[in-house]
């Protein structure tokens, strides 16, 4: 996606806004007025639920407490449909009292993608909306390139780029994919002022004992939760991928190397954290290993050019083994170029 139509994208994506208190309408509302935003506010959860499959909004925002549906159970039913798969990918910003930080735990595991915190700040609204905005522009970038660089028959064996257990990219899209998105990140450094490119590899910790003394089923909700995790600690404009059973990848644009390095310390806390929680109401207190590399693109196409794909993952597994034979719960991070 040329980064140039962002501002055209997120002014005529749909935005939803759903609650039971019409002071939260009425605030929300008087913000996204005021900066020409497209949207509809509803006060039912049935009502928001028949707009979200009709519709089809880029951006939800949904209130906790709505009287017959709540804004959790209207995330976990766009997260999990399966009359509408394409949900999934619909950006979901949960309403939540501040100081509840329970809420919070339970809507992670549920796919909220962000949060508003009750009363509502407009600062803190329009932040969050350019964030989602700007990352359901960059996933329908994603759809649009992989259009454009397959042929027909690869392209059917890639419509399926999200993963079906975690909800992130597959490990089949971090495969065809990656290299062509990388050299589009060069193209768009100068534009969007990205000096760098991270590739980061993650690795849960200890992970097989889990499998084997719970179950594979046990294993697959600890994943998945963990996945959710990442995703909400990720950058704005990172792509999530699984990469292997217990492994994901994230591929990130920086403006500089800190950003890097402080990018991999919230994947980190965001595990270390709080235990995962699943269903039968166990609790594992894990940990994950990073490795990655940092690769310098501004200014440096010609440069860029010249490091292949292969290169910065070689570079990045090399990193992921030496976090893990140093203890695990830890990252390390090279920097090329």
């Amino acid at each position: 996606m040329d980064f140039r139509r962002l501002k055209y994208y997120r002014h005529h994506s749909l935005i939803l806004v759903t609650s039971g208190d019409r002071q939260i309408l009425s605030a929300i509302a008087e913000v996204l007025t005021t900066d020409k935003y497209n949207f509809i506010t509803e006060t039912s959860g049935e009502r928001a639920w028949e707009i979200i499959q009709q519709k089809k909004p880029a951006v939800v925002i949904a209130d906790w407490t709505i009287p017959d549906v709540s804004g959790l159970a209207l995330c976990h039913r766009c997260k999990a449909s399966l009359e509408h798969p394409e949900l999934v990918a619909t950006y979901f910003m949960l309403i939540v009292k501040a100081s509840n930080s329970q809420q919070r735990q339970i809507a992670l595991e549920t796919g909220v993608d962000e949060f508003l915190t009750s009363p509502i700040d407009s600062a803190e609204l329009k932040t969050r909306l350019r964030t989602g905005l700007r990352l359901t522009a960059l996933m329908q970038s994603l759809t649009w390139t992989n259009q454009r660089l397959l042929s027909q028959n690869e392209l059917l064996d890639a419509l399926s780029l999200s993963d079906p257990l975690t909800r992130v990219l597959s490990e089949q899209a971090f495969d065809r994919v990656m290299p062509n998105i990388m050299q589009q990140f060069s193209e768009f450094g100068t534009y969007k002022s990205f000096g760098f490119l991270s590739v980061l590899f993650i690795e849960i910790d200890h992970f097989q004992p889990i499998v084997n003394d719970y179950g594979a089923s046990i294993g697959d909700e600890t994943i998945k939760a963990i996945a959710g995790r990442l995703s909400h600690a990720c950058a704005a404009n990172s792509l999530i991928y699984r990469n292997g059973s217990a492994s994901f990848a994230c591929v990130t644009p920086h403006h500089d190397t800190d950003s890097c390095i402080q990018l991999s310390l919230n994947l980190l806390t965001s595990i270390r954290k709080h235990p995962i929680a699943v269903s039968s109401g166990l609790l594992f207190p894990l940990t994950i290993s990073i490795g990655g590399v940092v690769a310098a693109l501004e200014n440096q196409h010609q440069q860029f050019k010249s490091i292949s794909f292969s290169n910065l993952v070689d570079l990045a597994q090399h990193s992921l083994l030496h976090a893990q034979k140093s203890g695990g719960d830890r990252d390390y991070i090279e920097i090329s170029g």
